[in-house]
């Protein structure tokens, strides 16, 4: 688990490099703005619509049109989800062990199972053609 932990946390390292963002900035901006869109648009694609992207596209607009200092309020947010993350140590995971699970592990498994939704009607749809 440590070697998927530094992993990803290079890849957000490099990624805050190249955009100038903060590395809690960055953070925020993957699992909070592009995880739940990558989710939504998968939804989307389900139930043939747009109506989840578009809306989260305009809710997060709003936010950060709302939020005065996004580098403040990533720290803040960031900070909140470590201590979210810490929390699983009384049910025996670590920091690290509980970050890949939660950040990565499900989120994997979520768009993997949806992925599959998506190919097993497109499959029953052409059959049906």
């Amino acid at each position: 688990m440590k070697g998927i932990f530094d992993s990803v946390y290079r890849l957000l390292k490099w990624l805050s490099a190249i955009t100038g963002l903060t590395y809690h900035e960055i953070n925020i901006v993957v699992y909070y703005i592009l995880v739940p869109l990558a989710f939504m648009y998968l939804i989307d694609r389900i139930f043939k619509s747009r109506k989840l992207v578009i809306g989260f596209i305009v809710l997060i607009v709003i936010a950060l049109l709302l939020i005065p200092d996004f580098s403040s309020f990533s720290t803040n947010l960031f900070n909140a989800s470590v201590d979210f993350l810490k929390w699983f140590d009384n049910i025996g995971l670590n920091y690290v062990q509980a970050s890949v699970v939660i950040c990565v592990v499900v989120p994997t498994i979520v768009i993997l199972g949806l992925i599959y939704i998506i190919r097993k009607r497109g499959n029953r749809t052409a059959k049906n053609d």
